[in-house]
């Protein structure tokens, strides 16, 4: 097991297991040796050695992001269906956008490809204890997930998850369709990275609905949404039920310019409510930033704004750690 193990506290009735893809098997290239498999023995091995501990945190992480399935190790939930009450998955820095599409035919080489997967159906049904749950990659995926809300399936009933974060480097809208067909009673916190949204799938803010409008959210009072979405994205926002029940939202690493800083000003009276509203990174001009802010000086936080580089708004949000997120307030 200590092949893959960074870092493990099993004393008493509750643990701490900090697994790795990398394998430290002497004689192997650790720099470039991830091995799914071989990580997922080590934990079907912990598990099976320690039947009756429940694991207060587990994460599964990686430093590689040129190849990476974490079915494995979701299957191994499955099979031993651990309790867990905090658990992380993927990479430890996230996005990695400088990397392109080329993989190489040596898979021994630290190839360019971003590809980190995670199936989130698989996921929850292993582990319906989960009170919180962290994931960053590349491809999340959801079974038989659908662009049609009507045709998609809901995940698993998650009735003690109150923290969602989902970081993924262009987010599938069936996914999102998923999601809003499923039911979180107790979640109080939702986090998407919907990265390269309109880029990558040409998506758009409409293909929000399905989770803005949801019934399953109820307790739902901090949203964070970071993507490539300018175009509508304050109105559909503006007339979703869900905003009503917000206290915060999180617009952060966008698109956004003075568009949608006028377009906030004028759908203010539904936003109004929020104790905070932080438009941090985007590219609103600094009059309609002083403008906007002036509104409401304790709730809108503008951080800073991004310059436009030969006329265009590119996404480009900053690497974050998997650390950061593990520990952060949204609120």
């Amino acid at each position: 097991m200590c092949d893959h193990v960074v870092y493990v506290d099993d004393r008493g009735s509750y643990a701490t297991l900090h697994l790795t893809l990398e394998c430290g098997r002497a004689g192997v290239a650790t720099s470039h040796d991830v091995d799914g498999d071989h990580c997922a023995a080590a934990l079907d091995d912990w598990l099976h050695a320690n039947p009756e501990r429940a694991l207060l945190e587990l994460l599964v992480t990686t430093s590689r992001v040129h190849h990476g399935w974490l079915a494995p190790v979701v299957d191994v939930l499955a099979r031993r269906r651990p309790k867990v009450h905090r658990l992380g998955l993927g990479a430890i820095t996230f996005p990695d956008f400088e990397r392109g599409s080329y993989v190489p035919e040596d898979s021994w080489r630290d190839g360019s490809s971003w590809n980190l997967s995670v199936p989130l159906d698989g996921l929850l049904a292993a582990v319906p204890d989960l009170e919180e749950l962290i994931v960053q990659c590349n491809d999340i995926t959801a079974g038989h997930a659908s662009w049609s809300s009507a045709a998609a399936r809901p995940l698993p009933e998650m009735t003690h998850l109150r923290r969602l974060v989902l970081r993924d480097k262009a987010l599938d809208p069936a996914v999102v369709a998923v999601l809003g067909v499923s039911c979180f009673p107790r979640l109080e916190s939702l986090e998407l990275w919907l990265g390269g949204f309109a880029y990558g799938w040409d998506g758009s803010a409409q293909d929000l609905l399905p989770l803005l409008n949801s019934a399953g959210f109820g307790s739902l009072r901090h949203l964070v949404l970071v993507g490539d979405l300018a175009d509508g994205l304050v109105d559909v926002l503006a007339d979703s039920p869900l905003l009503a029940r917000l206290e915060s939202l999180r617009l952060p690493f966008g698109v956004l310019e003075e568009a949608a800083a006028a377009r906030l000003g004028e759908r203010w009276p539904a936003f109004s409510h929020l104790r905070r509203l932080d438009l941090t990174a985007n590219a609103i001009p600094a009059a309609a930033a002083r403008a906007l802010h002036e509104r409401a000086p304790d709730v809108v936080d503008l951080g800073y704004q991004r310059i436009r580089i030969d006329g265009e708004v590119y996404f480009e949000p900053p690497q974050v750690g998997f650390f950061g997120a593990w520990g952060s307030d949204d609120s």
